[in-house]
């Protein structure tokens, strides 16, 4: 582009300052000037205090909100017992995707999205780790996610056609040969597919047996989920 090429002289005739950019989302991108990780201090410890049964940051635009989850992302990337995942507001709009189900006739209840979500996307950070991966057991719970995935990785205009076309009806074959398998009850559900929010209880059961497993417990891994509200 023109301006960045003379961006590039100037820098080069006169030296420059970069104070960075206006949002945290920009300086997490890998094409960054100035990576966040590089630059980011946690002043107000966050944390420390996030430690300590604390579980919710608040504060007006611009306050670093999004800065500390960035953050806390990079981390993860970079330690192989720490999984996290940030839910930013942009691409999942809660309130919109509830409108879009009323607008064609399907019943989702924000308070029920909030828990689908925050059950699928703490599944989805362990099925994507690498025990989880090399593990045969959890097959069955991989192919549930990504059957699912557009229910899951939520963007508004992919789950806005999703409804439109099915509803928030969840195809659940594969969590039923679950439970059946590896947890030694029956789902109660004979149709192929439930809505979602009738699965919220059997997600918890999941989740519970899974990160409390012998090889969770032994390799100490922690799960981290950012959701902008």
């Amino acid at each position: 582009m023109v301006f960045g090429q003379l961006s590039r002289n100037r820098q080069s005739e006169n030296g420059s300052i970069l104070l960075g950019s206006p949002e945290a989302e920009a300086e997490a991108l890998p094409n960054s000037r100035v990576p966040l990780s590089k630059v980011y201090e946690d002043h107000c410890d966050l944390i420390g205090a996030l430690a300590n049964e604390k579980f919710i940051v608040v504060g007006r635009k611009g306050a670093g909100k999004s800065a500390f989850a960035e953050h806390i992302c990079s981390i993860a990337e970079d330690q192989a017992n720490l999984f996290a995942r940030f839910i930013r507001q942009g691409e999942s709009n809660l309130e919109q995707i509830v409108q879009i189900g009323i607008e064609n006739g399907h019943e989702i209840e924000k308070e029920n999205l909030y828990k689908w979500l925050i059950l699928t996307n703490i599944l989805k950070m362990f099925s994507d780790n690498q025990a989880a991966q090399n593990a045969k057991e959890y097959d069955l719970l991989k192919h549930f996610i990504s059957k699912n995935s557009g229910y899951i990785d939520v963007r508004e205009s992919e789950v806005k056609e999703l409804i439109k076309k099915q509803g928030f009806d969840i195809n659940i074959n594969y969590l039923k040969r679950f439970f059946t398998s590896k947890m030694n009850k029956s789902l109660e559900i004979r149709q192929e597919k439930a809505p979602f929010y009738k699965l919220i209880p059997h997600l918890k059961e999941v989740l519970l047996k899974v990160l409390t497993s012998h090889s969770e417990r032994e390799n100490n891994n922690s799960y981290v989920l950012f959701l902008m509200t």
